[in-house]
This record gives C-alpha cells, sequence and structure tokens, in this order.
C-alpha cells in the first residue's frame, strides 16, 4: 500500500515546515515539497491545519506487574495509540531464567500489542551479569535497569537466597556501569535513583506518627525530593567514572536538575547522563492529588512540576516515560485503605503527548521540535531504537497527525486496563486524529481501527 500524506506542517527535528509525506509500506519513502508529488498512490490524508509529528515512544513502562502481559499489552497498547504512541518499552523484572521469560513475555504480548515493542532488563542477581552478554545477542535487549530502592532486599523479588542476589549499592553500580561499558558504550543503564538508607529511616519516622493517615503528602515526607537527588548525583558522579551511559528514570525532583546542572557547568566529568521524568511529575503536585497517586518517587511541590518544565525547555530533561503500571482499584485497595497499605503505581498510558502539547507547547510555548525530542527522537537514540523517533526517508512511518485544537476530557474510556485514573477529569488540547504505526492507520478520531497482531518485538542491535 501506498499512502500521501498532504497539506501537513510537519515537524521535523529541528524546524517545522509544511510538507507531504510519501508511505511505501512500512516507510516513510519521500519528503516532497507541498504540492509536488507526483506519484499514484492507494490512499491520501489531507492534512491541512493539522501538524505531523514522529509517533511518540514510551520508554517506562511496567507491564504484566498485577495482569497478564497479554490483558495489558492489549489494553494499554490501544490507549497508546489513541495519545499518539506508536513504540513502548517495557522493564522486565520475571522470575526464573530470563532467556526463558523474556521469550515468554515476547509470544505472549506478539499478537496482543497495537504497537512496537521493546523490553529492559531489571539487574537483580549476580547471574544476570554473568549473562549479559547472551540477553545482548540472543534477545536483542541494550537496556537494562538498576533499583537502589530494592538495596538488599533483590531477592525477595526473584525467590532466590539472598546470596545469589546483587546487593544494589554503589559499589554494585559502579561495576555494572563499567561492566556494561567495556561491552559497549551504547548499552544503556536505567536507574531507579533513591537513597534507601535515607527513606527507609523517614517512613518509620513519618509511619510512627501518622499510622492511619490517607494523606498522599505524607508520602512525599517519607520520601523527600533530596533522597532523590543524593541518589542521582551520586550516581552521575560514579558514572563519570567508568565514562558509563547512565539513564535518571522517572526523575521528580527541581534539586535533582539544579545539581545536575551545576555539574555539568563545572564541568565535572559524569559521562553520558540522560535525564527522564514523567507527566505525573509534570502535572501534579502533593497537596491537590489524591491515594491514587502513591507512586515511587514521591509526587512534589508545584515548585518542582515548572522546574521540570523548564527542564525540557532547557534541554535538561531529554525523554517523558510513563511509568505506567496497569493495576485496577480493587488490586491497589487489597491490603487496606491507609497510605501504608496501598500499593505504588497506576496507569497512566497514552497521556504524555496531549500533555506536553497542552501544557507543554499551548499553555507554556515550548517550541513543537523540543518536544518532539523528548517524546519521540531522544529515546529512539538512548535506547537503540532503529529508525524510530524521526520524520525522515527511510525510517519507519510511525506518525501522530495532532489537531491542536482538539480537546479532550480524561474520562473511563481512556483509562485503558484500569478502571480509576489520576488525571480523570482533566482537560488537555492537541490530540492526534491520526496514529500511524509502521505506514498502517491505527486510531483515527480517537477510535481503534488497527488490529492488536500488528505490533512487533523490535530485537535491538549494537
Amino acid at each position: 500500500m501506498s499512502l500521501l500524506i498532504k497539506n501537513g506542517n510537519v515537524v521535523f527535528e529541528n524546524y517545522v515546515q509544511k510538507a507531504d509525506l510519501l508511505i511505501k509500506g512500512e516507510k516513510i519513502a519521500g519528503i516532497f515539497c507541498n504540492g509536488s508529488c507526483e506519484e499514484t498512490v492507494d490512499e491520501t490524508i489531507d492534512a491541512e491545519g493539522l501538524y505531523v509529528m514522529p509517533g511518540a515512544i514510551d520508554p517506562h513502562m511496567h507491564l504484566g506487574l498485577y495482569s497478564s502481559f497479554a490483558d495489558s499489552y492489549r489494553f494499554d497498547s490501544q490507549r497508546e495509540l489513541i495519545g499518539g504512541m506508536t513504540t513502548l518499552v517495557e522493564y522486565h523484572r520475571g522470575k526464573g531464567n530470563y532467556i526463558d521469560t523474556v521469550k515468554a513475555e515476547i509470544a505472549e504480548a506478539t499478537g496482543n500489542s497495537y504497537v512496537d515493542f521493546a523490553i529492559s532488563l531489571g539487574l537483580c542477581a549476580k547471574k544476570h551479569m554473568v549473562e549479559l552478554e547472551d540477553y545482548i545477542k540472543e534477545l536483542g535487549i541494550t537496556s537494562f535497569k538498576f533499583f537502589f530502592d530494592k538495596q538488599d532486599i533483590a531477592h525477595t523479588f526473584y525467590d532466590i537466597p539472598k546470596e545469589e542476589a546483587l546487593t544494589l549499592d554503589k559499589a554494585d553500580l559502579y561495576y555494572v556501569l563499567k561492566r556494561l561499558a567495556e561491552l559497549d558504550p551504547k548499552l544503556l543503564l536505567c536507574v531507579h535513583c533513591e537513597d534507601p538508607d535515607m527513606f527507609r529511616a523517614f517512613l518509620s519516622e513519618v509511619k510512627a506518627k501518622k499510622p492511619d493517615t490517607t494523606d498522599v503528602a505524607d508520602w512525599d515526607a517519607s520520601r523527600p525530593d533530596f533522597v532523590e537527588t543524593n541518589c542521582a548525583i551520586s550516581g552521575m558522579l560514579i558514572n563519570g567514572e567508568v565514562n558509563g551511559n547512565m539513564y535518571c528514570v522517572h526523575t521528580s525532583a527541581k534539586k535533582t536538575l539544579d545539581a545536575y546542572e551545576a555539574l555539568k557547568n563545572a564541568g565535572i566529568p559524569l559521562g553520558n547522563v540522560s535525564i527522564e521524568t514523567c507527566p505525573q511529575y509534570l502535572l501534579l503536585d502533593k497537596d491537590h492529588c489524591t491515594l491514587d497517586a502513591k507512586v515511587n518517587p514521591a509526587i512534589h511541590s508545584k515548585e518542582d512540576n515548572e522546574a521540570l518544565w523548564e527542564g525540557i525547555r532547557k534541554g535538561l530533561v531529554n525523554t517523558i516515560g510513563t511509568d505506567n503500571v496497569p493495576v485496577d482499584k480493587a488490586k491497589k485497595y487489597e491490603k487496606g485503605n491507609t497510605l501504608w497499605d496501598v500499593w505504588v503505581g497506576f496507569g497512566t498510558s497514552g497521556i504524555a503527548m496531549p500533555a506536553l502539547i497542552s501544557e507543554g507547547y499551548l499553555k507554556r510555548g515550548i517550541p513543537l521540535t523540543t518536544l518532539s525530542k523528548v517524546l519521540s527522537t531522544n529515546a529512539a537514540r538512548l535506547f537503540n531504537l532503529e529508525g524510530k523517533g524521526e520524520i525522515k526517508v527511510g525510517y519507519d512511518a510511525d506518525l501522530a497527525i495532532v489537531d491542536m485544537d482538539w480537546e479532550r476530557t480524561i474520562t473511563p474510556e481512556l483509562f485503558g486496563f484500569t478502571d480509576f485514573s489520576i488525571y480523570e477529569g482533566m482537560t488537555f488540547k492537541g490530540w492526534p486524529r491520526y496514529t500511524l504505526s509502521r505506514g498502517v492507520v491505527m486510531q483515527k478520531n480517537g477510535e481503534i481501527v488497527g488490529s492488536s497482531n500488528h505490533g512487533k518485538y523490535l530485537f535491538r542491535k549494537l
């Protein structure tokens, strides 16, 4: 099939220009000055007045934790398409042999995912370090995760003897970063930055004072902003010692950005450092959200919100990940209704592009080119997603055709797998009229028109 998208305002890497895009099969086959394409095509989309952006990439999802992989992929990938997202990266932390558990996830996702998907691996056992090269060569995985918040307790998540688990302290971070850099500098280590020595002490203190609290602001008191900053900056300095490739997931605090910027400006060697934030840290603050929004790191203040928006504008924040955890309300509250009982995490798929357009571009005037890099281009490069994240000839035709005047309020049909949303009732302006994945129109005017057997596993090569 061939398709011509004409008259659209195309968001390229560094500028926006009216142009026509010719798509043949799965790829962008040509980029033409408006009205100059003379090829006969099977289908035409008139994008007059609309903006053609690279399909968004979600580099941070946790699927299959509270539901099957099949259900998580099937329901949430549809929600991703409605929000203009065409690729996701899932953090796998399966028990047992990773070669087997990853292949099992791929098999379950294939036929259920509407979007293309890749997998990052959590490194928690000593054998994971021994088998690293197997994961790269046999599974096509080039990104991994380090959980500071699981220090000394990783064995409980894998049902293995404690002596077989990584300690996940700063020494382990040094050795993991060093080993990845030796294998290939493009290998990426995604690091959960919260200092466990600090937040465990603070959590015990707050819990003793307020054993029955239902105020999510007390979660911020248990895991305050500097808990992240202290850990992130230590990690960056360690990364600089080995010239590693460190990716700070779900960055939540102004202090973290301030310290990172100061270190950069001082010329202190940090290696390659990338910063991710999430919609919840841009849109919500501790005084205006419910217990549904309990998450790690905690949601902080409005000052942190605005600092992260400014970090996007200045290029300090490189990517947006949703940290999406499909979970229904019954499961989240199964242990009770106090702050200490409720599970962390919530569903938040497909929200990133409309939120960034509405609150970033239309409200704060952050350029679309900057937002496109944060939504797509940077994640594609960091996570080695070849042919993704840009509008270029030869790249996958993953596109979101956005109507900047289309307002939508978050209501249950936009929740995805879950039966609640921390964004319920919020209105965003700037939604995709069309979402294309590898040249196929998968979503049109908010309705899914593609198939669940479309998404494919992305085997990444160095």
